[in-house]
């Protein structure tokens, strides 16, 4: 199988740029500062995990308390690809980011920083599962050698490189980021929802997703849940000065409830070293480099 492309267009900037709002809680030496690290305009990177228009809405209370507290516009970025999301920050075309576990796991090899970790549900940590339909038969992993999965994308860490990580362990042939599987075919439907969507159409055996998705047919069984994979982070450019980081930390940290009430987190924590080195690891395994992000002939 070649090599696929994975770098996309940049999609354009959604419609969810929010200004900032002096003398509300702004303190004038961080506005400054972020302001002339931002000129005074933060982009900011969304992965394609869920629709581009909803994903903003979510991220708008966050926005908002971002905008409000360093005197700048906020301005969602969304992105066609999971490789395109990285490509950004770590360019510097936008000044932050939020990165799948195993996107962030490589880029940090590229200089871009870690500013704070998404909790959900009290944890800073989900899992992958793997479904199928109750009327399938199927019970193990390793009974869909031959049948079709739908996953979410080949860079996605819950949608695409731990189900293939299971399905290994469980003595598939699951390729890798280079090869097709050998022992089930993939198809990649882009999106969590749509998983689980193919999976409840009947057009797929099994389905993989985060387990921040939940289906909504009584038919559809789990048959496989991964080890806890530490929440997505949020990051910021290689050229980010210290002091800077620890404001956006800060800020982030201390999100107010009231800002992530249409959002699917309900708080952001700091991320403690060595969090993302068990996500490095399947992402080693599964044959995945910085260099696979590159551009390249599909």
């Amino acid at each position: 199988m070649q090599r696929r492309t994975y770098l996309t267009a940049i999609g354009g900037a959604a419609a969810a740029g929010l200004a900032g709002c002096a003398g509300r809680g702004v303190d004038t030496d961080e506005a400054d500062e972020i302001g002339t690290w931002a000129d005074g305009h933060v982009e900011f990177g969304l992965p394609p995990f869920q629709d581009a228009e909803e994903l903003a809405a979510e991220y708008e209370g966050v926005f908002g308390w971002l905008a409000d507290g360093f005197d700048v516009t906020v301005e969602a970025t969304p992105t066609t690809s999971y490789s395109a999301v990285v490509e950004s920050v770590v360019a510097g075309h936008t000044e932050m980011a939020n990165l799948s576990p195993i996107i962030y796991a490589l880029a940090a090899e590229e200089g871009v920083h870690p500013l704070a970790i998404n909790w959900s549900h009290g944890s800073d940590a989900y899992h992958t599962y793997v479904a199928t339909r109750a009327d399938t038969g199927i019970e193990t992993l390793s009974d869909l050698a031959g049948a079709t999965v739908a996953m979410v994308d080949p860079l996605s860490t819950s949608g695409g490189l731990f189900p293939r990580y299971m399905l290994s362990q469980a003595g598939l042939d699951a390729g890798d980021v280079e090869t097709a599987p050998g022992d089930f075919d993939i198809d990649w439907a882009f999106g969590h929802g749509a998983s689980l969507d193919a999976l409840e159409a009947g057009h797929v055996d099994a389905a993989a997703y985060g387990d921040f998705q939940h289906p909504d047919d009584d038919g559809i069984v789990k048959i496989a849940e991964s080890d806890p994979i530490p929440f997505d982070p949020i990051v910021a450019k290689p050229e980010t000065p210290e002091s800077v980081r620890e404001r956006l930390t800060e800020r982030l940290v201390n999100t107010p409830e009231s800002a992530l009430e249409d959002h699917r987190i309900d708080r952001f924590g700091e991320v403690e070293p060595g969090t993302y080195d068990p996500v490095r690891n399947v992402a080693r395994t599964m044959g995945v480099d910085i260099a696979d992000l590159e551009d390249d002939d599909a």
